[in-house]
């Protein structure tokens, strides 16, 4: 299974396939899912999902394209 990953001083961020679309995952939380790892990563990013207890995702550093993230296999 492929995922992408991301880590910022608040936590580590994944964007993982599931039967639901690619799931958001923050801190072990689920956050929202999408289309596409791209559309996830976009969504957290700008804060477009629901929020992880740590706060706003838009002010964490994560980048919009998920050619920033890190992809793991």
């Amino acid at each position: 299974m492929v995922k992408w990953i991301f880590r910022t001083r608040a936590g580590k961020a994944q964007i993982v396939p599931t039967p639901k679309g690619f799931a958001i995952v923050f801190a072990g939380e689920t956050l929202d899912y999408r289309n596409s790892p791209a559309a996830a990563a976009e969504a957290l990013a700008n804060g477009a999902c629901y929020w992880p207890s740590a706060g706003d995702p838009s002010k964490m550093g994560f980048p919009e394209g998920i050619g920033g993230w890190q992809r793991v296999s």
